[in-house]
């Protein structure tokens, strides 16, 4: 039973009472005490069959915390452990651009937790360690017929695929988008569907900037993106711009010396350096610094993780009613830019003792009320088909959410599981550092960023 402790006890063998000495009395009691404690725990329910079982997950995710996300997991835990009275799930808090070096490195020490959390861009390395154990053979390859094409985002539930084994499984997609303030476009007198290319999403960006006030301190800037080489998490504006173009990887080696490469890095350093539409600052932000400035007012346009929609909503020093995404711009008029398919998903550990365990946990996390959740609390887009089915999601609340699902439907891309895309955004990052601090050309940036890359494959 749940809130009841533990009763510990040590019951007499009958073979080694004879051996123990001491007063016959004595040993009565002990075992008159023994046969009490068995009756004890059968009367609490509590049994060797019952033994408290704690399963260990890594996440950047906090359930004690109060976000949607982290309050739908807390929920989830609590569900859990109703129904499997025998279990303890227990989060340990990661920072979420450390969690698989973390990871791997405890692999090797055999300290990993039972469960892992695991971006997109850090698949391939999850999948090339041999950490990962073979969810298929797990849970998975037990389903009736027809539950996995319910995860409707073939690509993203396909992302922890290699070969016949499956190392992961999405607990839900994500996204980068460009947040913006309507009320802000609207006073600039920008219609949000005239910004259909890079170049008008530029002059958007400096018709949104505000003047410097008598301190030389511009109160709103046009555009945000983090450009930081820390903490980046995949979010940047580089992957969509290269995806319209020549791509970005080829068979794992980097095309980011490719014209569109060079062009997309052309763009990052001009809205600085000539446009003064995003802050020279930025270069040090990472992405909470971009979602904390945006939200309380220092940017009317920021590329963001699409999970931040809700937390940024509510949490908004401005009315959060205002709150939109923008679809990507392409480099021609013709159609949208794409939209990325990214995502958090959960594999367990291959050398956990806890398996059984941790794979009825990690299951109950996708199961149809679980995605729910995620959902409905948690601000992120339906897993399953039948889930995103559901009335409640076609309430207008949920409207933001169509807007990414409709781009997804149009025009989609998900980095190369296979490769180890790892920090590939820092080292873009870094290529913009290099051209505005250290003042070298924008190719010899880029070539250094595509030797870094090749070095960790």
């Amino acid at each position: 039973m749940t809130g009841v402790p533990a009763v510990r006890f040590n019951a007499i063998r009958p073979e080694k009472a004879g051996r123990q000495g001491g007063d016959p009395a004595m040993k009565s009691a002990s075992v008159q005490a023994s046969l009490l404690s068995l009756g004890l725990c059968a009367a609490l329910g509590v049994s060797a069959a019952h033994a408290q079982t704690t399963v260990t997950m890594w996440s950047f995710l906090d359930p004690a915390k109060t976000s949607g996300r982290e309050v739908a997991l807390r929920q989830m835990i609590e569900n859990f452990e109703k129904a499997n009275p025998g279990v303890k799930v227990r989060v340990e808090p990661q920072i979420f651009s450390e969690l698989m070096t973390k990871f791997l490195a405890a692999n090797n020490t055999g300290t990993a937790p039972d469960l892992i959390l695991v971006n997109t861009e850090n698949m391939g390395a999850f999948a090339k360690s041999g950490a990962g154990a073979d969810l298929n053979a797990l849970f998975i390859d037990k389903w009736p017929r027809g539950q996995q094409e319910d995860f409707f985002v073939r690509a993203g539930w396909d992302a922890g695929l290699v070969g016949s084994k499956r190392y992961a499984v999405p607990l839900f997609h994500a996204t980068t988008s460009i947040f913006y303030r309507k009320d802000l476009f609207a006073a600039a007198g920008i219609d949000p569907k005239s910004i259909r290319t890079w170049d008008q999403l530029a002059d958007a960006a400096k018709k949104l900037t505000g003047a410097k006030d008598a301190g030389g301190r511009v109160d709103v800037w046009g555009f945000g993106t983090p450009l930081s080489t820390e903490r980046t998490g995949g979010t940047t504006a580089f992957s969509a711009m290269m995806f319209a173009g020549e791509g970005m990887w080829k068979d794992c080696k980097p095309l980011y010396g490719s014209p569109t490469g060079l062009r997309s890095l052309q763009w990052h350093t001009d809205l600085i350096a000539k446009a003064g539409a995003m802050p020279r600052e930025t270069i040090a932000n990472h992405v909470d610094d971009i979602v904390d400035q945006f939200t309380a007012g220092r940017y009317a346009m920021a590329v963001m993780p699409f999970a931040r929609f809700e937390n940024v909503r509510s949490q908004a020093k401005w009315d959060g009613q205002q709150l939109a995404i923008l679809p990507w711009p392409n480099w021609t008029a013709d159609k949208a830019g794409p939209q990325q398919v990214q995502g958090w998903y959960a594999g367990i550990w291959s050398k956990s003792r806890r398996t059984a365990e941790a794979a009825k946990f990690l299951e109950h996390m996708i199961n149809p009320e679980s995605v729910r959740l995620w959902s409905e609390v948690g601000g992120q887009v339906p897993t399953r088909f039948s889930v995103w089915q559901q009335p409640q999601f076609r309430d207008a609340k949920f409207a933001f959410m169509e807007t990414v699902v409709d781009a997804w439907k149009a025009w989609s891309f998900q980095i190369p599981t296979e490769c180890t895309t790892t920090q590939f955004d820092a080292d873009l990052n870094r290529a913009v550092q290099r051209v505005l601090v250290g003042g070298i050309a924008p190719a010899a940036a880029m070539q250094e960023a595509e030797r870094a890359f090749l070095g960790r494959q």
